[in-house]
């Protein structure tokens, strides 16, 4: 049987937590690393999976529900080439996404789009209205990725420039996600890239 990947370092040497009060044979496949134990608590936020190489848990049921969050902010780029921007205001009844595309490291203001930063012709904006069902889909999609499993940072050392990139998700709780990079990425990056291309009508870089 296929392993899960490990959201967080894309290992999969990954194994089961079981809960509840474990057997003589449970305890025995705990000892060789077959498994881990959770304890006898079990909640339905409770992660189903273990990496025994990063050791992230992982596999949660939404610790985060995505479609509680309140704002959505994504930039990814750098000096020396297109750099682009994604804003989501999780409040608004109405949903859409501001888009902005720019050069050379251009900074954009997409909380305020009638900024006067924003009147450079060099910037590309834009607007992306999401039906109920569109948003339904958008946050379905989000979830499969684990993004609250990354690990908080990403960075190639061995490169000074590049690409960064940084990702920024509130609720109305007060929680946040924070993950950022430099040349570096979590493992379901390609597939977070092609969620947010399908929904901006964009290539992301």
């Amino acid at each position: 049987m296929t392993k899960k990947r490990c959201p967080a370092c894309g290992s999969t040497d990954t194994v089961k937590i079981l809960y509840g009060m474990p057997t003589s044979e449970a305890f025995e496949s705990a000892k060789r690393g077959d498994l881990v134990l959770g304890g006898c608590c079990l909640t339905i936020t409770n992660p189903s999976r273990h990496c025994k190489i990063c050791e992230q848990n992982f596999g949660y049921n939404e610790p985060y529900p995505l479609s509680e969050m309140t704002l959505f902010k994504f930039s990814v780029g750098g000096y020396f080439g297109t750099s682009q921007f994604i804003l989501i205001d999780g409040k608004r009844k109405n949903k859409l996404i501001r888009y902005a595309e720019t050069s050379g490291g251009m900074f954009v203001d997409l909380k305020h789009p009638k900024s006067d930063v924003n009147l450079n012709p060099d910037i590309l904006l834009k607007e992306i209205p999401l039906s109920s069902e569109q948003w339904f889909d958008f946050i379905k999609a989000l979830t499969t990725l684990e993004i609250s499993c990354w690990k908080d940072k990403y960075y190639d050392n061995d490169i000074c420039d590049g690409t960064q990139w940084n990702l920024k998700i509130s609720f109305s709780d007060s929680n946040k996600i924070s993950k950022c990079g430099s040349n570096e990425y979590p493992p379901y990056w390609n597939k977070f890239k092609k969620i947010m291309g399908k929904f901006i009508g964009e290539s992301i870089c």
